[in-house]
């Protein structure tokens, strides 16, 4: 059976989910567990969109992304016409599988359907495979976004045109 796609509903779906997310931003240094003890859950993560799971053969989450509701309060990008996602992560394991690729395009689909104008994110400067993918998929720089990241690093603004 191949990988599928669908919203994250399930406990066993979140559980998953939080456990790759949590391997991904803090096992690989990207985030301090401070942060993901408090943002990494689903109680935090659910109301604010729609969280996005790639799911393998063995019914194992391989990836994740929150597309935002308009409404969000993790929205920090998005301005009219405009939808954003965070926290795209894919396990170690399903890298180099289309898994980050199927997400984002998923997310695009998403804005697209909701009548959005543009898809926006934000990277950190050292996570070089998410910003070959965005280029990729078309994303370009805004880097007249960009805002400097509590952490002492500039937080790298990447903007999508939809048609």
């Amino acid at each position: 059976m191949p990988n599928t796609i669908h919203v994250a509903r399930s406990e066993a779906d979140w559980h998953q989910a939080l456990a790759l997310l949590r391997a991904v931003y803090v096992g690989q240094g990207y985030s301090a567990d401070t942060w993901a003890d408090t943002t990494l859950q689903r109680t935090v993560l659910e109301p604010e969109g729609q969280g996005l799971i790639v799911v393998g053969e063995n019914e194992e989450v391989l990836g994740f992304t929150l597309l935002l509701h308009p409404e969000s309060t993790m929205r920090q990008l998005a301005g009219p016409g405009e939808c954003e996602f965070r926290l795209l992560a894919v396990s170690t394991a399903a890298r180099g599988q289309g898994v980050g690729q199927a997400l984002v395009h998923a997310c695009i689909e998403r804005s697209i359907a909701d009548g959005a104008q543009a898809l926006v994110l934000w990277t950190q400067p050292t996570m070089l495979a998410a910003q070959r993918l965005y280029e990729r998929l078309g994303f370009v720089r805004a880097t007249e976004r960009d805002h400097a990241d509590p952490r002492g690093f500039m937080r790298m603004v990447y903007r999508l045109v939809l048609n």
